[in-house]
């Protein structure tokens, strides 16, 4: 995960880069609301999250979270100030939510990894399937993701090819695994989507799918077995 912070005060920002370094983030540390904004522009689809202060010199956080916004691609923000009467006017700028400072630093790890959520992708480059975490395209897929995250689970997408499913959210890891053995032309994972659960497979040559449908008793029955076979893929 990659997280742009941007902080006026100095002793905040070491804190941050010492809470970013123990918790295995890259980031990087703008002063001031501008200079986030260019290190938005110049790393263009590189940052997973931004947390910006509000009170800030040349420009403040909230003049920062609106030139953020007419970009052309999404990224979470996160604004923070020691003062609440902020909220509503970061929220109605663009940020997707709003701490009061002092920032606990479990609270502060939680928030960071609940909007930092990705949807999974595949599509096919020449022979093989690729995978990619992509996210959210608007604040709309942030809450969506969010909310599946929650039920441990995550959005997959195939691109050139008109299916969606639900998919434990280590389904990635998993099917990186499984394709990476070289002796594995197929792998499978559960389609949790409630509506219409089932089992897909999917070919690491190419594109093609097939889903079985499910028994509701089957279906819970599988959820438990991949459940655990995905503990290994869980950071720790």
């Amino acid at each position: 995960m990659k997280i742009l912070v941007a902080e006026d005060n100095l002793v905040t920002r070491r804190i941050h880069q010492e809470q970013l370094t123990a918790w295995g983030y890259d980031f990087d540390l703008a002063v001031n609301g501008e200079e986030a904004v260019d290190y938005v522009w110049k790393n263009r689809g590189s940052y997973d999250l931004c947390l910006t202060d509000v009170n800030m010199p040349v420009m403040n956080g909230i003049e920062a979270i609106r030139a953020i916004r007419q970009g052309a691609y999404y990224l979470p923000i996160i604004a923070c100030s020691s003062n609440p009467d902020y909220k509503t006017c970061c929220l109605e700028a663009g940020a997707d939510a709003f701490l009061v400072k002092p920032l606990g630093s479990v609270a502060l790890k939680e928030k960071l990894e609940a909007f930092s959520v990705k949807q999974i992708v595949l599509y096919q480059e020449g022979e093989s399937l690729s995978l990619y975490r992509v996210g959210p395209a608007d604040s709309r897929e942030l809450n969506e993701l969010i909310m599946l995250d929650k039920k441990e689970v995550t959005k997959v997408t195939v691109v050139d090819v008109s299916f969606r499913f639900l998919a434990h959210k280590c389904a990635r890891d998993k099917l990186l695994g499984d394709f990476s053995r070289g002796d594995s032309v197929f792998t499978e994972v559960l389609d949790r989507t409630r509506r219409e659960p089932g089992m897909v497979q999917i070919h690491a040559s190419k594109i093609w799918m097939r889903k079985s449908s499910l028994t509701p008793e089957a279906f819970a029955k599988l959820v438990k077995v991949e459940d655990e076979m995905m503990k290994k893929y869980e950071e720790p």
